[in-house]
């Protein structure tokens, strides 16, 4: 049986920078310690507990509490299921958006078509995207 590519549909509540990279970070395991997200994005606690806290409020991530060996109370991070489909969403209006970039069909989607973008016409321009003169 073959996975279900997740329907394309870019994310406001994702895409920003350090919330693109913790997605990223979280996507393929099932949870991080949250120092270990910190470390990897170089940033503050207080600048990673803003951006979770985001995910967190659009439903997209969670936190649980786990004692460490030492005993101490470690926090660790996850994305939730409606997260990780969006994060598969948001890759897809990217994927279609690179594509579109470098001159591949862009796949039509509501979400793509709504950001604003539009598939190349050949037939407006010349090799060098410059509109034809209607004037020659």
């Amino acid at each position: 049986m073959m996975a279900r590519r997740a329907a394309a549909r870019f994310d406001e509540i994702i895409h920003a920078p350090h919330r693109l990279r913790i997605c990223a970070l979280l996507a393929p395991v099932e949870s991080m310690e949250f120092g270990t997200v910190r470390d990897d994005l170089g940033v503050a606690d207080s600048v990673l507990s803003k951006q979770f806290k985001v995910l967190t409020d659009a439903g997209y991530a969670t936190t649980s509490k786990a004692a460490a060996p030492t005993g101490r109370a470690r926090t660790w991070l996850a994305l939730t299921r409606s997260g990780r489909k969006a994060f598969a969403g948001h890759l897809q209006a990217l994927r279609e958006l690179a594509a579109a970039a470098e001159g591949e069909p862009l796949a039509r989607s509501a979400s793509v078509a709504g950001a604003g973008v539009e598939s190349p016409d050949r037939d407006r321009g010349d090799e060098h995207g410059q509109a034809d003169d209607p004037q020659q």
